[in-house]
């Protein structure tokens, strides 16, 4: 049986950092420097996703074209909900590496009926799939050693 995204929401927790599109692109700098993460979910006043905002956001599309973070919105910098992907609790780990690595995508958010539950990043996933793989030869060192 395959691991869910909800299996790996329990392991890694669920809270989402988050920022409306009108805020200055300063603050979700401050915030993602605070927070040590690599992205923010935007959401409306009414908590609806409506996109993300990464470090890669702010770099490629603010610094790297000269505009001022303290003087612009998120809204001009981050990636739509429209252009990206989403997953559900339901969906396994190994279809959101699919994801990541197809579609080059560093973050998933999580939709529950429309809802956002939580946010995979590819270190997530990774760091999973590694987790289970040492756990495997873990188990398969006792079992050709008979050290059960």
């Amino acid at each position: 049986m395959s691991t869910t995204v909800s299996d790996l929401l329990r392991i890694k927790g669920n809270k989402v950092e988050t920022i409306t599109a009108a805020e200055p692109l300063i603050e979700a700098i401050r915030r993602m420097s605070a927070k040590h993460i690599g992205c923010l979910a935007v959401v409306t006043k009414a908590g609806k996703l409506s996109g993300i905002l990464s470090e890669r956001d702010v770099l490629w599309k603010i610094i790297a074209e000269g505009i001022s973070p303290k003087t612009h919105p998120v809204k001009e910098a981050m990636t739509p909900l429209r252009q990206m992907r989403t997953v559900t609790p339901t969906q396994t780990v190994e279809e959101c590496m699919a994801l990541i690595t197809g579609r080059r995508h560093r973050h998933l958010p999580v939709l529950e009926n429309g809802k956002l539950v939580g946010l995979v990043s590819i270190g997530d996933v990774v760091k999973y799939l590694l987790d289970a793989q040492q756990a495997t030869i873990n188990s398969l060192e006792k079992y050709i050693t008979g050290t059960f």
